[in-house]
């Protein structure tokens, strides 16, 4: 008797969880589908109005008992970023003997390639600078290095002879041990002032590389302003528009969220997530908070 009973209440339990979920209304689903659908023409309106056409695209989805959620690819300085991140930055060479044949200035040129023709026209003058500074001191270090490794090569060439004369002045007692001697000193000669030469060299390149490193960060940190500066803009267009516009949609259940997406604005590979609450739309429709109060209600985190 009580497995029948409470096999019946477990059926009842199940019967009511399965109406719970089919329980939505589609005339409600279609009046969200066309509110969400407005909605999103507007954002993307007021997004690329505010942000100078940084929007690349929008599209939304609504879930149920969770919400709407708007997806949004951001055109910032990421993409710069990831591709001049990946130049190459060879290590500074030991003394004396520098190796650079691992240098490849022309990887530069060739990951401009993947570049699409909207990034470049809409922020040329800044790609145009940075490139040319970035081959220009390549170059420059590429020329020294071949500077020290001719340097270099002249050093061993005279070592060597300086060591041949050495070992022949030790087994030879003729008339020439005078000439022979005379040659060394003019060999030592010439190796100190190559040695210098190749000091002076090296302290060249390592002065270019740090003139390099110091662009390099300056670059990324104006890059990183420029991110912020956009993440405030996106920020605050997306407030302002929830308050102006947020009571279209009015078939959104109070208690579910609406909440957005922004690809191109997270560290590395991430998204940045920012999340409203419907109750908290609504007040700020009202005026009861700002757009501003609006913001920091909302659960931003990257994912």
């Amino acid at each position: 008797m009580n497995k029948k009973l409470i096999s019946s209440a477990i059926m009842a339990i199940l019967g009511c969880l399965s109406a719970n979920v089919s329980a939505q209304d589609p005339a409600e689903l279609a009046s969200i589908q066309r509110e969400v659908a407005i909605m999103e023409n507007i954002l993307s309106s007021a997004l690329k109005q505010d942000t100078n056409k940084r929007i690349r695209a929008i599209q939304a989805n609504y879930f149920v008992k969770q919400g709407v959620v708007f997806e949004l690819d951001v055109r910032g300085s990421s993409r710069w970023q990831t591709i001049f991140s990946n130049a190459p930055n060879a290590p500074l060479p030991p003394l004396p003997e520098i190796d650079f044949a691992n240098m490849d200035i022309e990887i530069i040129s060739d990951q401009v390639e993947f570049i699409t023709e909207d990034v470049v026209e809409s922020s040329r003058e800044a790609y145009q600078q940075a490139m040319e500074l970035m081959r220009e001191g390549a170059e420059q270090v590429r020329e020294i290095a071949e500077q020290e490794r001719d340097v270099g090569r002249k050093l061993r060439d005279l070592e060597r002879e300086k060591r041949d004369l050495e070992f022949a002045s030790r087994h030879d007692n003729s008339a020439e041990e005078k000439q022979l001697e005379q040659r060394k000193k003019a060999l030592e000669k010439d190796i100190a002032k190559l040695e210098k030469q190749q000091t002076t060299l090296t302290k060249q390149q390592q002065q270019l590389r740090q003139n390099i490193n110091a662009k390099h960060a300056e670059r990324e940190q104006q890059q990183a302003a420029e991110q912020q500066q956009l993440l405030e803009q996106v920020s605050t267009s997306i407030s302002l528009t929830l308050c102006d516009y947020g009571s279209g949609l009015r078939s959104l259940p109070n208690d579910e969220h609406v909440s957005f997406v922004l690809k191109g604005l997270g560290d590395k590979n991430t998204s940045l997530i920012k999340v409203f609450n419907k109750s908290d739309i609504k007040k700020c429709v009202a005026g009861d908070i700002k757009a501003s109060e609006l913001t920091k209600k909302a659960i931003s985190y990257q994912f």
